[in-house]
């Protein structure tokens, strides 16, 4: 039953299903001087706190609201390559789903300055670290390879993959008096 304005109330059942949807972003590469498109899911709660975890020397702030400030540089050696095993997707018709589901997609809705993303069942989408080990044989190579992605690739994925995982926090600039 609708509320009054409009909004429906999830059923514990509903809101056990979301685990099951994750939001999907279409990244152009070609924005960061290289070719080719990629997709990115959002990540789960137990996914950061993995990509999270492991020894560092800078401090995390937590905020009130729950909200954690962390400095990239100050996480574990191998993060980044975790988040990129953790959210570069494909689909099981290797992208036509995925491009269907873009070209379907009322742009005209999206704000410019937040990603446009669509949402799926988790179980449509393949990791592509689980493509590139069934390829390579070796976890290990694959974990190398992606710790030798160029810096523009990584953080155009990892700010994108932010933005749609709510990693991020609006900034609020105070405006400087120059009287």
């Amino acid at each position: 039953m609708a509320g009054v304005d409009g909004r429906v109330a999830l059923s514990a059942l509903d809101l056990l299903g979301l685990a099951e949807q994750r939001k999907v972003a279409r990244l152009d590469l070609s924005t960061v001087g290289y070719s080719g498109v990629v997709y990115a899911c959002d990540l789960t709660a137990a996914q950061q706190q993995k990509i999270m975890s492991g020894p560092r020397k800078g401090k995390t702030r937590i905020h009130r609201d729950g909200a954690m400030d962390v400095d990239w540089a100050d996480l574990p050696q191998d993060a980044a390559a975790k988040f990129l095993e953790a959210c570069l997707v494909t689909d099981k018709t290797e992208g036509e789903t995925l491009e269907r589901a873009f070209a379907a997609l009322d742009t005209s809705e999206a704000e410019d300055d937040k990603t446009a993303y669509i949402t799926l069942p988790a179980s449509e989408l393949v990791l592509m670290s689980e493509l590139m080990v069934a390829e390579l044989k070796q976890p290990r190579l694959v974990r190398e390879k992606l710790e030798q992605f160029p810096n523009a690739v990584t953080s155009l994925i990892v700010r994108t993959v932010r933005e749609i995982s709510g990693m991020t926090e609006d900034r609020v600039e105070e405006k400087k008096d120059n009287s």
